[in-house]
């Protein structure tokens, strides 16, 4: 006799066969209360801290029509893993332009003119250069728990693009020149840049963002 299996929605539990204590409704209310409240660790850091955006992979590329190329990769998006077995297939960007492109878990990819989502917890995977007919230049997004470079070209104040697409949750500084640079204190980070601040002209260093 075949066998019918419940996967409950939240987690994928599979819900033990009826039929076999006499006990169904009890382990029901188990199984639902586990499903409802069991939390994995991407729980935390991808929906409750909102860290969003691409984990690995989905590297793009120039084209000659203006639907630039994107491989397969590992991101989050509303706090929810997008991992497809196949490159996705994407719309034609704007002509002429620098768009952002984002992936949102519901509707899926799209272009914007702000390298910030328009949705909270959208993924942004990078920058899109077009010419009238072709993709002419990419950039692909900071990482979750990616990098940033930083170079002063003054000592004072100076402001460094993050393309995390969203604010960071946190930020460390590592120095890689004598010197120093650190956060302005007023306004550290947001949704769009850092701001920082240098000792010297020459000054650089590694900004690791999540």
């Amino acid at each position: 006799m075949a066998v019918t299996r419940t996967v409950l929605p939240r987690k994928g539990l599979i819900q033990s066969q009826h039929g076999l204590t006499g006990y169904e409704a009890d382990q029901d209310a188990n199984w639902a209360l586990l499903d409802a409240n069991v939390a994995f660790v991407s729980d935390l850091q991808f929906g409750d801290l909102g860290m969003n955006g691409v984990v690995s992979g989905f590297a793009l590329s120039v084209s000659s029509t203006l639907t630039p190329g994107v491989a397969v990769g590992v991101l989050y998006a509303q706090g929810v893993r997008y991992v497809p077995a196949t490159p996705p297939s994407l719309a034609a960007a704007p002509a002429s332009a620098t768009c952002y492109l984002f992936y949102n878990s519901v509707s899926g990819f799209y272009y914007q003119t702000s390298p910030v989502g328009a949705n909270a917890g959208d993924a942004l995977l990078g920058t899109i250069t077009t010419s009238a007919s072709g993709v002419t230049a990419v950039l692909g997004a900071t990482r979750i728990f990616g990098s940033v470079s930083a170079a002063a070209s003054a000592s004072g104040n100076f402001t460094v693009a993050h393309l995390l697409g969203r604010k960071p949750v946190g930020a460390i500084i590592q120095m890689t020149s004598s010197g120093s640079i650190w956060f302005q204190p007023a306004a550290p980070w947001d949704a769009t840049n850092l701001y920082l601040a240098a000792s010297g002209t020459g000054t650089t260093a590694l900004i690791e963002v999540w």
